[in-house]
C-alpha cells in the first residue's frame, strides 16, 4: 500500500499538479494542511484536493485564519507577507463555500493504519497549528512539542507509533523515544530548505518505509500567475524570490 503524504500546498496549483503526475501513482491521500496562503491560486487547490477525496486531512494555521478570520501566527519573518496574500489572495478568490469547507477539517486524526497508531497534526502534539518541530530540536523541546497536552509539565509522548506533521516547509524523517517516528513531507508549494523543488513523500506501509521525494515544477509559471493579480509589486518580488529560491532570505 502507497500513500502520498502532502503538507504546505500554500495556492500552488501548479506544484500539486507536478506532484500528483509525477508521484508514480498511490492508494492513499494524507494531507496536512495549509492549502491557502502565498500561492496565486487557492481556490483551484482547495477543489483539487477535494476532489481527491483524501483519506486524512488536517486543517493547517493558514487553512483555519482564512476560515476563523484570525492571524496565523506564523513566523515573525514572514508574518506581513502572510497577511497581505490572505487578505488579497486567499479572502479575494476562495468562495463562501470553500471557507466553510476549510472550517470543517479537523485540528488532529487518529486512527490505526495497519496495526500502527498514527497521530496527523499540521504542528505539533502540543500545539496542533503553531507548534514547529523543525529538524535538529534538542532532545527536550522536541519530546515536550510531542506530549499531547500545553499544560504538562512533564512532558510524555502522545501514544503513537507514528506521527505526522507538516508546518515547517522542511522535511523530517526522525525515531524518537526509540520507537515513535516522527516525518514531514516537507512543502508541496513553498519549500524553505533552500531547495524550490516541490517536497512530498511516499509511504510504503508494508514495509514501514518512508521515502522523501523533490519534483521539479514550472516556478516561472506561478510567477506570472502572481503577477497577473496586480498585487502590490513589492509583495509579488517577495513571493516570487521565495518560490525561486526555496527559501525566505
Amino acid at each position: 500500500m502507497r500513500v502520498l503524504l502532502l503538507s504546505d500546498i500554500h495556492g500552488n496549483s501548479d506544484a500539486l499538479k507536478t506532484v500528483i503526475e509525477g508521484s508514480g501513482g498511490w492508494d492513499y491521500l494524507w494531507v496536512l494542511g495549509d492549502l491557502v496562503d502565498y500561492g496565486p491560486e487557492p481556490h483551484i487547490v482547495v477543489d483539487l484536493v477535494r476532489g481527491l477525496r483524501p483519506d486524512i486531512i488536517v486543517t493547517g494555521n493558514h487553512d483555519y485564519a482564512v476560515a476563523y478570520g484570525v492571524d496565523c501566527r506564523c513566523d515573525p519573518e514572514i508574518h506581513e507577507l502572510s497577511v497581505y496574500t490572505r487578505m488579497n489572495i486567499s479572502l479575494r478568490l476562495l468562495s463562501s463555500e470553500q471557507i466553510e469547507w476549510l472550517k470543517s477539517l479537523p485540528l488532529r486524526v487518529e486512527r490505526e493504519v495497519s496495526g500502527k497508531k498514527l497521530y496527523a497534526v499540521h504542528g505539533s502534539p502540543r500545539n496542533p497549528l503553531y507548534g514547529y518541530l523543525k529538524p535538529g530540536l534538542p532532545n527536550d523541546e522536541l519530546i515536550m512539542q510531542l506530549s499531547a497536552s500545553l499544560l504538562t509539565t512533564k512532558p510524555k509522548l502522545v501514544d503513537a507509533d507514528l506521527i505526522l506533521v507538516g508546518h515547517t516547509h522542511i522535511p523530517m524523517n526522525v525515531v524518537v523515544g526509540g520507537n515513535t517516528r516522527v516525518v514531514n513531507p516537507g512543502s508541496c508549494g513553498q519549500p524553505r530548505d533552500g531547495d524550490a523543488r516541490a517536497s512530498y513523500i511516499i509511504y510504503d506501509v508494508e514495509n514501514n518505509a518512508f521515502e522523501i521525494h523533490r519534483i521539479k515544477y514550472d516556478v516561472e509559471r506561478v510567477v506570472r500567475k502572481l503577477q497577473q493579480l496586480q498585487l502590490d509589486k513589492s509583495y509579488t518580488e517577495w513571493l516570487a524570490k521565495i518560490l525561486r529560491n526555496g527559501k525566505t532570505y
